[in-house]
């Protein structure tokens, strides 16, 4: 049925618009949405529901995400992501009621340059410019792995900014441990202005496969999670991830023969088996026992079919 819905851009402002449930499609609101974000044939949009009738609106724009369309079902955009707020010109804001200057509330991200810390070039640990437990922050200095010496002077920054905080601390270690084995950050060639949202779900994607490929010693995994596994990946890879090292194992556990089965499944299944021996065996021995009335009936039709051709002759060669 047709439904109001509201449409949020990447700065967060809000648009009605309309779905009509019998087109399948977005009217009323939706040209203006369109024509505010200069939206043209070929770009990528991307809705992401966070509500009942809400949705978060990515733009993906042609001439710079040709090759990321394929990737987009495989990320797991989560709803209700912080954003980065923009950088005002003035220090004052004027409000709607009183035009009166309020002074601007301090956002929590500041990127005045003379406020930053400043990076101890000794400590390999405080290579990011600033803390990263309180949110996404800009990061004012480019980290080559070669710096990075252990865990704690590891962290995750795209375009300038240091995400480490969208990632629980298991899924980061195993990230570390991941970017140690190649040597390299893994995300050091993705495709410049993604989305951090999809930044954050490729990154995700990987530590998962990569978790999931290790887990394979304990739970056996079928031949179509490997299968799936490679799509991600050969997405990923069209991303920028450098998952190459990753392909290359799958390929190797696709390339395995298939598994035997377990000794209880072969049981079961031998089970099963002489069960359907046994029904089979008895409808047989139905079927010889309907065979066996036949016989006999068939004899004593023989038997009566004799009688009636003898009395007829008798009849036939009677005295007048």
């Amino acid at each position: 049925k047709d439904t109001a819905v509201v449409l949020e851009d990447e700065d967060g402002h809000n648009y009605d618009a309309k779905y009509l449930g019998a087109k399948q499609g977005l009217s009323a609101g939706w040209r203006g949405f369109a024509i505010n974000h200069d939206i043209k044939v070929g770009d990528v949009v991307v809705f992401q529901l966070v509500s009942s009738a809400k949705f978060q609106v990515y733009i993906l724009r042609a001439n710079n995400f040709t090759t990321t369309d394929g990737a987009l079902g495989l990320l797991c955009l989560e709803a209700g992501k912080e954003k980065i707020p923009k950088e005002e010109s003035s220090n004052d804001v004027k409000s709607e009621a009183g035009k009166e200057k309020i002074p601007k509330e301090e956002s929590s991200i500041d990127v005045k340059s003379e406020e930053k810390p400043k990076v101890a070039q000794s400590d390999s640990s405080n290579l990011a410019s600033e803390s990263i437990t309180d949110g996404i922050k800009f990061s004012d200095t480019a980290i080559d792995f070669d710096d990075v010496k252990d865990f704690s002077s590891f962290s995750i920054i795209v375009d300038g900014l240091a995400i480490d905080c969208e990632f629980p601390d298991q899924q980061r270690e195993t990230y570390y441990e991941l970017c140690c084995a190649q040597k390299s950050f893994l995300h050091k060639d993705l495709l410049k202005g993604l989305n951090i949202t999809l930044v954050v779900g490729a990154i995700m994607e990987t530590i998962d496969i990569a978790e999931g490929i290790r887990a394979c010693k304990a739970r056996v995994p079928s031949r179509k999670d490997f299968v799936v596994w490679k799509k991600n990946l050969q997405a990923l890879k069209l991303l920028g991830m450098n998952v190459d090292f990753l392909l290359k194992r799958v390929d190797g556990l696709l390339s395995l023969p298939a598994r035997p089965r377990a000794p209880a499944e072969v049981k079961l299944e031998r089970a099963r088996t002489v069960a359907k021996i046994k029904e089979v065996e008895s409808r047989i021995s139905s079927v010889k026992d309907t065979l066996e009335e036949i016989d006999v009936e068939m004899e004593e039709m023989e038997s009566s079919a004799k009688i009636v051709d003898e009395m007829m002759q008798l009849l036939a060669t009677a005295p007048w």
